[in-house]
């Protein structure tokens, strides 16, 4: 298992792209788009224009504006995937929620295609994982199922994680936060910590999703050990004066063994 010390470190980079890249030698693509730069009044009109009947559906059913740009950018962000790397028709495809699997699917006429997606989003930023399955070798599929998880948090100056972690958070955990104040200077020990409790928050909601568990199973377990076996990438990623926290997890490296670090692909031309 790494060094506790790394799950704290920076390990993301992020890079802005106006069209939409797809990393050849990464056995998962990583994908943010803030949805706030969708603009409202052409919401509607867009989501009949990208969205799938069934997903009309569903985004008619979202009641705030936020909800529905995250979900309208989170839909044509995988199928804008699946059709320029897969060969899919664009238009053939809808991303449904199944209940039973406790994961995002994407289908082409009632039948599921071979791609794995995870989401997620906080205040507009919507972070997307994908994998298709024709990446993953017959071996890998034999000795094991794909776990992808993805968590993106709004680190908010506000909303302190203080007492959910004294409550929830494993005895392990709670140490680790300490240990990441203590390095530090008095007058930044306090933002420190804040920011690794909302560390250990996103590194077991990206667990909950990798190993399809609830994450109230989960709070009181120590994330640390869950992750021995699997492949974190975790950083922070700030926008304006937003900053936001994020965990990748997952059983496959999510990079090739040149780059210890994943690398986010910023999308700015979604929409134009």
């Amino acid at each position: 298992m790494p060094h506790i010390a790394a799950f704290f470190s920076q390990q993301l980079t992020f890079t802005s792209h106006s069209d939409f890249p797809v990393s050849a030698d990464a056995s998962v693509n990583v994908y943010l788009f803030n949805s706030n730069n969708i603009d409202s009044e052409q919401l509607s009109a867009l989501a009949t224009q990208y969205l799938h009947p069934q997903e009309q559906a569903v985004f008619a059913k979202r009641k705030q504006q936020q909800a529905k740009q995250e979900y309208l950018a989170s839909r044509v962000i995988i199928k804008t995937y699946a059709s320029q790397n897969l060969g899919y028709d664009f238009d053939s495809l809808y991303v449904l929620f199944d209940d039973k699997e406790t994961c995002l699917k994407v289908y082409q006429h009632n039948a599921v295609i071979a791609l794995h997606c995870c989401i997620s989003h906080s205040h507009g930023q919507v972070l997307i994982a994908l994998v298709p399955s024709k990446d993953i070798s017959a071996q890998d599929i034999a000795m094991e199922p794909m776990q992808l998880g993805v968590d993106l948090e709004w680190l908010s100056t506000k909303r302190s994680l203080e007492k959910v972690a004294k409550h929830y958070y494993h005895a392990e955990e709670l140490r680790a936060c300490m240990a990441q104040a203590e390095v530090v200077s008095e007058e930044l020990s306090q933002t420190v910590h804040a920011k690794a409790l909302y560390r250990i928050w996103t590194l077991k909601e990206a667990l909950a999703k990798a190993i399809k568990q609830p994450i109230a199973k989960l709070l009181r377990d120590n994330v640390f050990e869950y992750c021995q076996q699997l492949h974190v990438h975790s950083g922070c990623y700030a926008e304006g004066e937003q900053a936001f926290d994020i965990s990748i997890i997952s059983n496959l490296e999510a990079t090739d063994n040149t780059n210890v670090s994943t690398d986010i692909k910023i999308l700015t031309g979604i929409f134009n």
